[in-house]
């Protein structure tokens, strides 16, 4: 019986605790809505609720968590650019394509260091880095629009956006 009474207290704590954490991503998400229109709020507790870490995680965990978020979509976008290299024939498009790739192959190293940057407390410089990360998906749209190729890549371009958006302006809250 004192067992049982042990473990629904327990259980109580730990709804308690999901609830507290929750509201912990719920207001960094209002904040950064707010603060950034390019942000949907919605977007940001989906993406953020995605990595079991972040119910126990401060805005400096949120920051590492978003900025990983960003890394996986990068090395994501990195496959998918791999895989339609060797499916196309187009020169123009694999011209485009192999821009993109080194594109993306620079921004997982850049995000790598994002990481490092943001656990080491230099804000500044990971502020510095998400900044350019933002640029690789325009830039790699921007290649297939030179040519006239329609960009296979559009929705992944904008994924990686909106996810290096959202660690920038995580980060910008921790200073």
């Amino acid at each position: 019986m004192a067992a049982s009474i042990a473990l629904l207290c327990f259980l109580l704590i730990l709804n308690q605790s999901s609830s507290l954490v929750s509201a912990s991503v719920q207001q960094t998400c209002k904040t950064v809505a707010e603060r950034s229109p390019n942000i949907n709020y919605n977007f940001c507790v989906a993406s953020l609720s995605a990595d079991p870490k972040s119910g126990s995680a401060d805005t400096q965990g949120l920051a590492v968590i978003a900025t990983k978020l960003a890394k996986a979509k990068a090395t994501t976008t990195q496959s998918t650019i791999s895989n339609l290299l060797k499916k196309t024939r187009d020169k123009a498009t694999k011209e485009c394509l192999s821009d993109c790739s080194t594109m993306y192959s620079d921004l997982v190293d850049t995000l790598k260091d994002t990481v490092r940057a943001i656990t080491s407390k230099r804000y500044s410089d990971a502020k510095t880095y998400l900044s350019a990360a933002l640029d690789v998906g325009d830039d790699c749209e921007h290649e297939f629009a030179e040519l006239k190729v329609k960009s296979p890549l559009t929705k992944e371009n904008n994924d990686s956006r909106e996810l290096s958006t959202l660690a920038l302006v995580i980060t910008k809250l921790l200073g």
